[in-house]
This record gives structure tokens, C-alpha cells and sequence, in this order.
């Protein structure tokens, strides 16, 4: 790659292809479908950075076309252990250099919590860093009310720890958070323990009080109905949320559980900055069947893809 990096195309996708705590049912067609859409991310939308969950165990980077493979890299747990995570990065290392990275993990009630991981990227060419965390959390299956209480601490020990990465490069450092959170925009997780806002403005304004007042742009809300205006004569497939649950199409089948979180230093008119304008649920037909209005078997959430880009500061005359 030339020239000064302009942009950082990236991606967040829950792939179902191995869930945590599971044993992964996994077919052929399925990891060759992944394997197809993970290619038009990468080759298509030109993304460099690619967080994916439901991953575990999965050596990640032979899923990417075989040109690209060996200028990328990824941070995964291969671990094994039974309590592994699920979650992977991966990044063009041409562009993005992996400095440090944290496994975010804590125990609630003797259970055991993935919060996420954690990572600090220093960037090619314009220099300065940017951390990446990547998330999924505990979903209601089971106990709805020990979920609940789990995806809390998962955001409280997420929070402190992007704190802690940010505080060890420079708290002004750019913070881009991608995950299945199994929550939506406007739970509770995205009040006191990682405190979001819909609103722009309201974040841009933000002004910390302590160490940990941190607040979040989560542009998800604008995620939370139908993606197709309605007019009567075009009839446009439903397509409201980022998650469709899989079975009888019920009221609440349609859920906004895939969010994309910016720190306030991304919504900036110089420097790295959210373009807002390319961020969106990525609906091609080897991932979303449009005639039955839902993800395309066997997958139920749908990718996000999106854009940094480098504003230059300025000029005074």
C-alpha cells in the first residue's frame, strides 16, 4: 500500500460458526458462506479491520481470500480452555500494527464473564494509536434475568478496561467499540455501566467529571427500524434491525443487538473522525434473503460495515 492511509474500512459480524460454551454444528456450506462474505468485506467494502464473534477455536485468518493472508494477522483465543472467548480482530498489518491487547474477563455470581477484548493499534503512516475492543455478550437463553445481570458486569469491566487502554497511550486517543451485545441501544447496559448516547451532539459536549465519566456515541440507534421507507408501490423486503431470531417470525423477531461505539475524539472535524455516511448493515443476498425479509439461513445476525477517515486539520489563512 502507498501513500498516507486516508481511511480505515471496517467490519463487525457475529458468524454463528462456533458459539461459546458450545460444540459448533458447523457444515461445509456453512464456513464456505462465511468464507464468501468475509471476502466481499474485505475485497468489496475494502475493510482493514474485521471483528467477528462466534469464532471459538477458529483460526480466522484462513478464512480470508488467499492473496491477502499473508499481509494479515488477527488476535484470537485458540486457547481451548472452556471458558475461551469468542471473539477475534483481524487487520491489515500493513496498515494497523498490533501494540498491546487485553482479554477483558471477571466472574459475576461464580459464573464466568467474557467482557471482550481490548486492542491497541498504532496506525501506519499518520502515526498515533487507536483501540479497538470487540464484544458479545451473554444472551437471554436460560436464565433471562442472570443474563441481564451479566451483560451489566460484562459492560462495567469493559469500560474499565478501555479506560486503562486509553490512559496507557493518551486518553484522548481515538476508542471504536464493535459487538452482539444482545442488548439494544436503549438498555440499560448502555446507561451507568458504559454510558452511550444517541445523541451527537450530546457527546461531543460531553465534559469528564472524574477518570471513568466516559460517554459514547452509539450509532445504533439509528439502526432500530425498518431500513426501507415504505411508499405503498415498492413493497421493500423488512430489514429492521441487525438480528432476526430464527424460527416462526414473531413481533419482536427483528432485534438491534450488533451496535458500533465511538469515542467523542471520533467525532471530530480533524484527525481520525466516524464517517457516518458509509456505516450501515451490509444486506448482500449471500447473507440476507430478501424474498423472506430475514438473515439468510443458517445465519441470524447481519454484518456491519463502516469508515474512518482522516480529516486533515484546518487551514489558517
Amino acid at each position: 500500500m502507498s501513500g498516507a492511509l486516508e481511511r480505515i474500512p471496517f467490519a463487525w459480524w457475529n458468524t454463528k460458526v462456533s458459539p461459546p460454551s458450545t460444540r459448533s454444528r458447523t457444515t461445509d456450506r456453512h464456513r464456505t458462506a462465511v468464507v464468501d462474505i468475509l471476502r466481499a468485506l474485505v475485497e468489496q467494502h475494502g475493510c482493514l479491520l474485521v471483528a467477528l464473534a462466534e469464532v471459538q477455536g477458529e483460526n480466522v485468518l484462513r478464512w480470508l481470500p488467499d492473496g491477502l493472508r499473508a499481509s494479515w494477522n488477527a488476535v484470537n483465543d485458540t486457547s481451548g480452555e472452556r471458558h475461551a472467548f469468542d471473539v477475534a480482530i483481524a487487520y491489515d498489518r500493513r496498515s494497523l500494527t498490533l501494540m498491546d491487547h487485553r482479554w477483558v474477563r471477571t466472574y459475576h455470581a461464580t459464573h464466568a464473564v467474557r467482557a471482550g477484548l481490548v486492542a491497541t493499534f498504532g496506525v501506519h503512516d499518520r502515526g498515533g494509536w487507536l483501540i479497538v475492543a470487540a464484544a458479545h455478550w451473554r444472551s437471554n437463553v436460560g436464565d433471562a434475568a442472570g443474563a441481564d445481570a451479566l451483560r451489566s458486569r460484562s459492560a462495567e469491566v469493559l469500560r474499565d478496561a478501555i479506560l486503562a487502554s486509553t490512559e496507557a497511550v493518551g486518553e484522548d486517543v481515538p476508542v471504536l467499540i464493535l459487538g452482539d451485545f444482545n442488548a439494544e441501544p436503549f438498555d440499560k447496559q448502555f446507561d451507568a455501566s458504559l454510558p452511550t448516547s444517541r445523541s451527537r451532539a450530546a457527546v461531543q459536549r460531553h465534559r469528564p467529571r472524574s477518570r471513568s465519566d466516559l460517554l459514547f456515541y452509539n450509532a445504533a440507534w439509528r439502526w432500530l427500524g425498518e431500513r426501507h421507507a415504505w411508499d405503498g408501490e415498492q413493497q421493500p423486503p423488512t430489514l429492521a434491525g441487525t438480528f432476526c431470531s430464527t424460527g416462526t417470525v414473531r413481533p419482536t423477531s427483528w432485534r438491534t443487538f450488533d451496535h458500533v461505539l465511538v469515542s467523542p475524539s471520533l467525532l471530530r472535524r480533524d484527525g481520525w473522525s466516524l464517517d457516518e455516511r458509509t456505516l450501515g448493515i451490509h444486506d448482500d443476498s449471500a447473507v440476507f434473503d430478501r424474498a423472506g425479509a430475514r438473515p439468510r439461513a443458517p445465519f441470524d445476525h447481519l454484518p456491519i460495515v463502516g469508515h474512518l477517515r482522516w480529516l486533515a486539520p484546518p487551514t489558517i489563512d
